[in-house]
């Protein structure tokens, strides 16, 4: 895997197994500017029934680290020898439950990366309501299903800009629509869902602009991405770091 273009040479992946880091483990293999690109999940390697066929051959050349993200010890251990670190980890639930997934998990990465000084640049896909000292958190009460969302993306994207203010890549995507394999064969086809409404949120003119000036709704309606470009966004933007934000327009443009 490794070519005289080499960015570093080792990369890790926090959350590689799921929908968004799937898609950025096949970006990282198929740019092949990495020696080693490994991934850490607590579950280890996805299953081959919640895999798409065309990542699978490019996610069996990733190499899975099954540990728990805040067990410090298995944390330090691979912060430790690792030039790269992204961060794709999420999760959907209560708000506390989101806080802890969205923002803790990523803050401990980064702060074990800090500490530990091999990490020259970290990545961290984030949230297109992230913006403007955080418009969507004074917009929804703390007690909104998706606030510990937000709050905790926020906090991590604040963490991340302190801890590496010139080698970070943040992108602030919208809804990520594509083929999202959920097991046991099934597929959710996001696409039908994003891509009309990423057009009428986008193509339509003054009724698109009507939209997107709907607070919080037009902002998630305008930033809207397929799967795939985040991955190469992530991947692509990590060649000449010097504190980069990607909104939603910029990664589209991958």
């Amino acid at each position: 895997m490794a070519s005289s273009n080499a960015i570093r040479s080792r990369l890790l992946i926090l959350g590689g197994n799921g929908y968004v880091g799937q898609n950025i483990c096949h970006a990282a293999i198929q740019s092949n500017k990495f020696d080693v690109v490994r991934s850490l999940n607590r579950s280890g390697a996805p299953s081959s029934s919640s895999t798409p066929s065309h990542l699978s051959s490019s996610l069996a050349q990733v190499e899975w680290i099954s540990a728990d993200i805040f067990d410090k010890i298995a944390r330090d251990d691979v912060m430790s020898s690792h030039d790269i670190v992204i961060s794709c980890i999420g999760a959907f639930g209560s708000n506390e439950f989101m806080q802890r997934i969205c923002g803790d998990a990523t803050i401990e990465a980064i702060r074990s990366a800090k500490e530990h000084g091999v990490v020259s640049k970290f990545g961290f896909v984030s949230s297109a309501q992230v913006y403007d000292g955080s418009m969507a958190l004074k917009a929804l009460p703390t007690y909104a299903p998706m606030y510990g969302y937000f709050q905790g993306k926020f906090r991590a994207e604040n963490e991340l800009m302190n801890s590496f203010p010139d080698s970070h890549v943040i992108l602030r995507p919208g809804f990520i629509y594509g083929p999202r394999h959920v097991g046991r064969g099934h597929v959710l086809p996001l696409q039908l869902v994003g891509r009309p409404i990423d057009f009428i949120g986008r193509g339509l003119g003054p009724i698109s602009s009507l939209l997107q000036s709907i607070p919080f709704a037009g902002k998630e309606i305008s930033s809207m991405v397929p799967v795939e470009s985040v991955g190469e966004a992530m991947i692509g933007s990590l060649e000449d770091v010097k504190g980069v934000i990607l909104e939603a327009e910029q990664i589209r443009k991958f």
